[in-house]
């Protein structure tokens, strides 16, 4: 690798640190601890941020963040989708608020830690999991081991398993591996925190939620904790298309962003795959729209509609369900 090529590559992972990170850190390091509670799983504190009042025989909406991302991540689109229901985001193992785990870090083993999380923290189904970027996998992983408790499922600019055999994404899921891990390397010393001012809201938070991907931005165990995601994305896709059989019975919304270009159809068609496996399924693309941009207040409307869709058709299920005799 020429010298050139090498900063080059420094270059970019710094650019890739600064735009989305968190620092799992105690709560007692703030003056006002930041929201949510914190659950113990598997001798380890997690933080769940739970938002809304539970109705009856409605499901709970769980928001699964993608990859750098914690609950920081949904502090526009989670307090509206409140306003109506139930709703809960988290910081995974590792990231954010919450304390590390030694388990692999792929998208099966995540699913599992994220049933035990809601279990422990009495978080009742069904759900409704809403799933941004890497989360494409992470939520399908959590369907084929909990086909019972989701009934239905939204996608934001996600992943789809199919997608990791595409040649050119394993060459951008391998390159963003190594830049993850540079990326670590320069958090370490602390060369990303000091740009949070700059670079810590691509999304367009405000208020607590913005305070709180400021605060976190830049942290080494943030850092390393989004590298070993990464890195297990490709050796997660199994688990994640092994829902695929699941998603004919519920409904299924992919919200995709960004213009869509020759060099980019297959990987949209792939994004909006589990919206034709689904009876009823719903594919949108916000072409003004970027990966970060489709979570916060300019373009998330569609977002909001998007589950509000799956939402409805999924009481309907559910109140079928509770007629049959």
């Amino acid at each position: 690798m020429t010298g050139l090529r090498w900063i080059g590559l420094v270059v970019l992972a710094s650019i890739l640190a600064w735009t989305g990170t968190g620092l799992a850190m105690a709560a007692g390091g703030w003056k006002n601890p930041p929201r949510g509670v914190f659950i113990e799983v598997d001798g380890r504190k997690q933080r769940l941020v739970c938002e809304g009042e539970a109705r009856p025989d409605e499901p709970t909406i769980i928001f699964e963040s993608g990859a750098y991302s914690a609950a920081a991540d949904w502090g526009y689109l989670q307090p509206e989708v409140a306003k109506t229901g139930r709703t809960c985001s988290y910081d995974r193992a590792g990231m954010g608020w919450s304390e590390p785990s030694k388990a692999p870090r792929d998208p099966g083993t995540m699913a599992g830690e994220l049933k035990a999380l809601l279990t422990a923290a009495g978080e009742k189904g069904p759900y409704i999991l809403v799933g941004h970027s890497m989360a494409g996998l992470l939520t399908r992983a959590y369907i084929s081991q909990n086909p019972q408790d989701v009934v239905g499922l939204v996608l934001i600019d996600a992943a789809d398993p199919s997608a990791i055999s595409i040649p050119e994404a394993q060459v951008w899921i391998k390159r963003y591996q190594r830049l993850a891990q540079v990326g670590a390397g320069f958090a370490q010393f602390g060369l990303v925190k000091p740009l949070a001012p700059f670079y810590a809201n691509r999304i367009g938070l405000s208020g607590i939620p913005l305070k709180e991907k400021r605060r976190m931005f830049g942290a080494p165990s943030h850092m390393r904790a989004s590298a070993a995601e990464i890195s297990a994305t490709i050796d997660g896709a199994q688990a994640a298309i092994a829902a695929d059989p699941y998603l004919e019975a519920i409904p299924v919304a992919t919200v995709s962003a960004g213009p869509i270009s020759p060099g980019r159809d297959a990987w949209k068609e792939a994004q909006a795959r589990a919206a034709r496996l689904s009876k009823r399924g719903t594919s949108v693309n916000i072409d003004a729209a970027n990966h970060t941009t489709i979570l916060g207040p300019v373009y998330g409307q569609a977002v909001l509609e998007a589950i509000a869709r799956v939402k409805r058709d999924a009481v309907a299920d559910m109140t079928k369900s509770a007629d049959r005799p």
